[in-house]
């Protein structure tokens, strides 16, 4: 077991009468090597329940334990290092810096960890190479397609070595093939890496090829799929 939320709420307004929840007691095991994909409406609380795994936000009532440790109550400090030695960020609008080159990018992350030059240069090329961007690490962002610049994203966040990978709406921006061909890739690093994927997504083609499907509705769980 990787990660599990146990009666996790998230309030985000309180009032005598009103109380909005982004998450409300959500039980939930994430695996080793799993697969899914949260779904559900705008609003429904798919990118909060997201923010609540990876630590970005702390929950009003409940547990998250990783790997049997209780890390609810960690600090700002200590959650932020925990992101950066456990996890990977893939986004919809893929946040390279539009300054630096794709190996730049994938490099950055590398940096703020305690890491040597020459392993940060491997992991680096290992990931571009991932990603089949190996002789294109010298472009800037404006020099590469979306696709490209979505495949460097997942280049960068696969170089910091994860064990869980959370993308929300990876292929949001892009066409039809091209999004065929990044679900192929992560697919790919699920499979040869037993990397751990969570996605929030209404990409359907996306939801037809994960593992568990998790369908959600106001702030819950509604219900759950296996492929």
């Amino acid at each position: 077991m990787q990660f599990e939320l146990k009666n996790v709420s998230k309030v985000y307004e309180t009032g005598q009468e009103n109380i909005t929840y982004g998450a409300k007691n959500i039980n939930l095991t994430i695996r080793e090597g799993d697969f899914m994909a949260l779904v559900g409406p705008s609003g429904s609380g798919k990118t909060t329940l997201l923010n609540l795994i990876a630590g970005l936000l702390a929950p009003s009532t409940g547990e998250v334990f990783h790997k049997g440790e209780d890390i609810t109550h960690l600090t700002l400090e200590e959650r932020t290092k925990h992101r950066l030695d456990y996890m990977g960020f893939v986004f919809q609008d893929y946040q390279l810096l539009p300054v630096l080159t794709a190996y730049e990018n994938v490099e950055f992350p590398l940096q703020l960890k305690n890491i040597d030059k020459e392993e940060i240069k491997e992991r680096v090329l290992w990931a571009l190479d991932q990603v089949g961007l190996a002789s294109f690490k010298d472009r800037f962002p404006k020099q590469l397609s979306g696709g490209q610049q979505q495949r460097v994203s997942i280049a960068r966040a696969i170089a910091c070595r994860p064990s869980l990978i959370l993308a929300d709406e990876p292929t949001a921006n892009l066409d039809s093939k091209t999004s065929q061909e990044i679900i192929d890739l992560f697919k790919k690093l699920n499979s040869e890496f037993n990397l751990t994927f969570i996605f929030s997504t209404h990409d359907q083609r996306l939801i037809d090829q994960v593992k568990t499907v998790l369908y959600i509705k106001d702030g819950q769980i509604a219900d759950q799929k296996e492929h």
